[in-house]
C-alpha cells in the first residue's frame, strides 16, 4: 500500500470520525421518536417530528413499480405519475406547484423498478394548503390529452438521449443480461414505441390499480407535532379504498461467465460487469454493503487505486450494490480508451477475484466509515430523512432500520465479507463492452 494511499485513509478516516462525533453531539436528526399509524384501509403512516426553522417534508411510497407495466405498455408506470402533476379537477399543474414553490418547498414524483414515490416539502404552516393539493391530484387527476402528447414527448427524449450516453446506453444493455425474461430487463421510462402507444384510458386504469391501501407507505418529517398534523393526513390517506398488495415474485440466477460486446458512435469504452447479490432481506445483505465499499465506493476503493492510480487506465471507475426486493447486484464500471478495452476487463475481473485472497482491517474500517458517513451526511435534510423512513419500510426492513443502519454496518466482520464473496462472485457474471 503506497504512502500516499495511507495519508487518504487517515485524512479521510479523521474526517468522517470527525463528523460522526460531531453529529451525536448536535444531533441533525431531530427527534428519534417516530409514529407509526396502520389505516384502517392498510395505508401505513410514518411521522417523525423534529425542531427547526418551520419545515415539513413527505414521502409517498406506492409499492409496485414498472415492473408491473403489462408488455406493450412499458413505461405505462412512469408516465402516469408524471401526470399526476399536470392538473386536478381543483388546481392546474401551474397551480400545484406554485402552492409548493411559494412555500420554498417543492413536489415530484418518481418511477423505479419496484415503487413509486411522490416527495413534496414545505413550510409547516402551509401543510393543510399542502395536503388539500395532494388529496385532489391522488383522487382527481385530470391525466389530460395534451399534457399526455407534450409528456410522451419529453420521456421518448429521455429515452433517446440515453442511448446517447455511454454509461446509459451499456447499463440499459445490461439489464437485458442480468434480468433476462424478467420485466426489470426494461428501464421505468419505458421502451420509446410503447410510450408512444399509450392511451388516457390505460393511464385511468393503472391509477385506479396503483391506489390500494396497503400499497402506500406515507412518512413525514418535519416541524409539527403529530397531534396537529394528524387530522390533514387521515383526511387524505383514510380516503384510499382498502386493498392487499404484495410484490411480485422474479428470478434469474447468474451463472457462468458471458460477456456481449456492441458497437456505438463514440470516444471511449464502456464496461460494465454484474454478478448476484443478496436482495434486501437475504442474509449477507449488509456484508454486500461493506464489499462494495471496499472494490469500488470512492477513490479509496480497489478498483480506483490499481485501474486508475496503478496503471492509468480508467476514465472512471467504480462498482455499485442497488438495493432490490428481486434479483440484487452487484455491478463494477470502467470507461476506458478503446485501445486498452481488455485489459480494463481483465483488470475488473482480477480486482474482484483478488478478494479471495484477503482484505485487510484498515480496507474494512474505512469501507464502513464511508458508508456510514454518506448515510448520516443524506440525514441532514427532512426531505432525506422522511425518504430513508418510508424506503426501509416499504422494501421491508422496518422504518426501524433508519437507526439501526449504522450499527448493522459496524457490526459486518471479515469472516461476512469473505463469505459473502464466496457465496455470489464465483458463480459468474455478465458483462457488456460498449465500444467504438
Amino acid at each position: 500500500m503506497n504512502k500516499y494511499y495511507l495519508e487518504v485513509l487517515k485524512f479521510q478516516g479523521f474526517f468522517i470520525n470527525l463528523f460522526i462525533f460531531l453529529t451525536l453531539i448536535f444531533p441533525a436528526f431531530g427527534g428519534d421518536t417516530v409514529v407509526k399509524n396502520i389505516l384502517p384501509n392498510g395505508v401505513t403512516i410514518l411521522f417523525k417530528q423534529t425542531e427547526g426553522e418551520g419545515i415539513i417534508a413527505g414521502s409517498i411510497f406506492i409499492k409496485g413499480g414498472s415492473v408491473e407495466d403489462p408488455e406493450g405498455k412499458k413505461g405505462l408506470t412512469n408516465l402516469t405519475l408524471s401526470l399526476l402533476l399536470k392538473g386536478s379537477k381543483n388546481y392546474s399543474a401551474f397551480e400545484i406547484n406554485k402552492v409548493f414553490e411559494d412555500s420554498g418547498g417543492y413536489i415530484s414524483t418518481s418511477v423505479g423498478e419496484e415503487y413509486s414515490t411522490i416527495e413534496f416539502a414545505l413550510r409547516t404552516q402551509d401543510f393543510e394548503k399542502g395536503m388539500k393539493v395532494l388529496k385532489d391530484m391522488i383522487f382527481n387527476p385530470l391525466f389530460p390529452e395534451d399534457k399526455l402528447k407534450m409528456e410522451k414527448k419529453n420521456i421518448i427524449a429521455q429515452i433517446r438521449a440515453k442511448k446517447e450516453e455511454g454509461f446509459s446506453y451499456a447499463f440499459d444493455q445490461l439489464r437485458k443480461e442480468i434480468y433476462k425474461g424478467t420485466p426489470y430487463q426494461y428501464s421505468p421510462l419505458g421502451k420509446e414505441k410503447d410510450v408512444g402507444s399509450i392511451t388516457v384510458k390505460e393511464i385511468k386504469k393503472r391509477w385506479k390499480e396503483v391506489l390500494k391501501g396497503e400499497r402506500f407507505v406515507v412518512s413525514f418529517v418535519g416541524d409539527l407535532p403529530y397531534q396537529k398534523a394528524e387530522k390533514f393526513i387521515k383526511n387524505v390517506f383514510s380516503k384510499i379504498k382498502n386493498g392487499s398488495y404484495s410484490f411480485p415474485h422474479f428470478s434469474y440466477e447468474i451463472t457462468g461467465k458471458k460477456c456481449k460486446v456492441l458497437k456505438r458512435d463514440g470516444a471511449q469504452t464502456t464496461i460494465l460487469v454484474a454478478y448476484d447479490a443478496p436482495t434486501a432481506k437475504e442474509k449477507g445483505y449488509f456484508s454486500m454493503k461493506v464489499l462494495n465499499g471496499i472494490i469500488g465506493s470512492g477513490f479509496t476503493s480497489r478498483l480506483f487505486q490499481e485501474l486508475r492510480e496503478k496503471k492509468g487506465l480508467a476514465y472512471a471507475v467504480g462498482s455499485f450494490f442497488p438495493t432490490r426486493i428481486n434479483m440484487g447486484r452487484f455491478i463494477a464500471y470502467i470507461g476506458t480508451a478503446p485501445n486498452k478495452t481488455e485489459e480494463s476487463l481483465e483488470g475488473m475481473i482480477n480486482v474482484i477475484k483478488n478478494i479471495e485472497k484477503g482484505i485487510n482491517d484498515d480496507e474494512i474500517k474505512v469501507a464502513k466509515e464511508k458508508i456510514i458517513g454518506h448515510f448520516l451526511l443524506e440525514h441532514q435534510t427532512r426531505a432525506k430523512q422522511a425518504w430513508y423512513l418510508g424506503w426501509f419500510e416499504t422494501i421491508g426492513l422496518g422504518y426501524q432500520m433508519d437507526k439501526e443502519y449504522p450499527e448493522k454496518i459496524n457490526k459486518v466482520s471479515k469472516k461476512d465479507i469473505i463469505d459473502v464473496w464466496k457465496r455470489y462472485i464465483p458463480k459468474g457474471y455478465r458483462c457488456v463492452i460498449v465500444k467504438p
